[in-house]
This record gives C-alpha cells, structure tokens and sequence, in this order.
C-alpha cells in the first residue's frame, strides 16, 4: 500500500482464556491456527496475532464486493478460531497508512502495522462498550450498509469513536452469522 487507504480493520479475540485451565497452551494453538490459516484470507495484507487476540487488515474500495469478500476473509478466519475455541469479532471501517522505506537493517525485527490507530483503538472501544451483549460479532455500520446483513440481534447502539470530530456511529451485533441464510 503505497498512500493511505479505506480498509476493514477486524480484531478477533478469544472468550474467556482467564479461566482456561492452560491460557498460555490455547493461546499457542491459537498462533498455530492463525498461522496455518492466514494464506487463505486472499483479500486480506495484514494478519497479526499476539497473545489471544488477532488483527486483520483488508483494504476495500467503493464497491459492496469488496466489503463482503473482506468480511467473508474475516468470516472464515474466525470459524477456525472457533473450532479451537470461542471467539468474537469486532469489524470497523478504518484507514491504512504506508509503510515506511524499509531500513538498511534488519535487526533488530521491526514490525510496521498500517491499520490506524484510530481503527484498531475503535475495535478496543466497541468490544468494552458493548461487551454486555455477549454476541459474536459487533460490526460497524459503514460496514453493514455495504454487505446487506441480516438483521441484528441487537437494537444498533450508537458509539463514539476515533476520530472524535465524527458523528457517533452505529454498531451491529450478531449472535452466529451476520449474513442472510
């Protein structure tokens, strides 16, 4: 990505590995299961994991395809995290940045994430504001106007989020699915 983006920023974040007998045992099958899995999220450029959680970068453009092909690539990844182990996942529309020139180095490792802050801290907030609804998927609604979900399981809330000059935006959740059956 050579200029700043409109992207889908999904974090994915297992459900209660504090009370997990073994958090660090599923929190290693869980980088084992990204890994193994990320080279089918074709439309994704970015698929970063730590501990229990999982980013996922995908950019999109203007077109309703290419918010569902971000979503089914999100989709997917999750369904194998779900096998493992119980998950939800948290969908914003966000921006991408360039990375920088690479250094003449290479140690130590760095790492450059282009998904804003704005957009993965958005995440962070909807899972903590609406963490009551216990639901699957909590999906922004410049999101859900592009994909033509199925209606939520939950009465849309309204949430501020980053930038804080935008209007509150509208947040969907989901118990299974958000796609029509």
């Amino acid at each position: 990505m050579n200029k700043k983006q409109d992207c889908i920023v999904s974090l994915i974040d297992l459900d209660h590995t504090t009370k997990k007998q073994s958090p660090s045992k599923l929190m290693s099958e869980l980088h084992q299961r990204v890994s193994d899995f990320a080279h089918k999220l074709v439309w994704h450029k970015e698929v970063c994991f730590w501990q229990d959680s999982v980013l996922l970068l995908a950019p999109v453009d203007s077109t309703e395809d290419s918010y569902k092909r971000a979503m089914n690539d999100v989709k997917s990844m999750k369904d194998a995290i779900d096998a493992l182990h119980a998950c939800h996942a948290v969908s914003v529309k966000g921006r991408s940045f360039p990375s920088p020139k690479p250094p003449c180095h290479n140690k130590p490792r760095t790492i450059y994430l282009s998904a804003s802050s704005f957009a993965f801290e958005n995440c962070f907030t909807i899972e903590k504001e609406l963490k009551d609804w216990k639901a699957d998927w909590y999906i922004d609604s410049r999101i859900i106007k592009r994909i033509k979900a199925r209606e939520g399981d939950f009465t849309p809330r309204q949430i501020i989020l980053l930038p804080v000059r935008t209007k509150p935006r509208n947040v969907h959740g989901y118990k299974g699915s958000f796609f029509p059956s």
